[in-house]
C-alpha cells in the first residue's frame, strides 16, 4: 500500500513514516499542501494522511481538492489534528476520518486494515480506544456532544 503523508512537522512526518513502514507501506511524505498536490499528480496513493494545519493550502482544503479530482475521489483521506486542537465536525466532513496527533501505530493499523479490506468483506472491527483511534466526523460529533453533556453535569 502506498501512503501520502502531508505534515509540516518533521517530527510527525518521521514518526508517521516509521509507523507506516513498519506496517509494510511505502510512504511519500511532504511538508505542505502544494507539495502534496504535486505528489498526487505523479501517483495516486492508496491512502492520504493530511495535517489539518498545513501552511499555505490547509489540510481541509487539500482534502476537498483530492476528493474533487476524478483520479483520487475514491482515495481515503484522513485529517490529522493535534490532541488538544478544538475540532468541529463540519469542516472535517470532506475527510474519510480523523486521526489525533501524536500518531499511534494502533490507529494507523486500524485504518490500513479498513482501507485494504475488499469491498465485499464484512464490516471492519470497531476502532481501538478513542485515545488513539481514528475518529470519523460522525464519531467526533458524538464525542463532542458527550463531552459537552459531561461538562454540564460536572459541579
Amino acid at each position: 500500500m502506498h501512503v501520502l503523508l502531508a505534515d509540516d512537522s518533521i517530527h510527525a512526518r518521521r514518526m508517521g513514516e516509521q509507523y507506516l513502514a513498519d506496517l509494510g507501506c511505502s510512504v511519500e511524505s511532504v511538508a505542505d499542501g502544494a507539495a502534496a498536490l504535486a505528489a498526487l499528480e505523479r501517483r495516486t496513493p492508496d491512502l492520504v494522511l493530511v495535517d489539518a494545519a498545513l501552511p499555505g493550502l490547509e489540510g481541509i482544503e487539500l482534502c476537498r481538492r483530492i476528493k474533487a479530482r476524478p483520479q483520487s475521489a475514491a482515495t481515503p483521506v484522513l485529517i490529522l489534528v493535534g490532541a488538544l486542537a478544538p475540532t468541529s465536525p463540519e469542516p472535517l466532513a470532506a475527510a474519510d476520518g480523523v486521526l489525533r496527533k501524536p500518531l499511534s501505530s494502533a490507529g494507523l493499523e486500524a485504518w490500513l486494515r479498513r482501507t485494504a479490506a475488499p469491498a465485499s468483506a464484512a464490516a471492519p472491527p470497531p476502532p481501538p480506544a478513542l485515545a488513539d483511534a481514528a475518529l470519523t466526523p460522525q464519531a467526533m460529533l458524538e464525542l463532542a456532544v458527550a463531552e459537552a453533556a459531561a461538562g454540564e453535569a460536572a459541579p
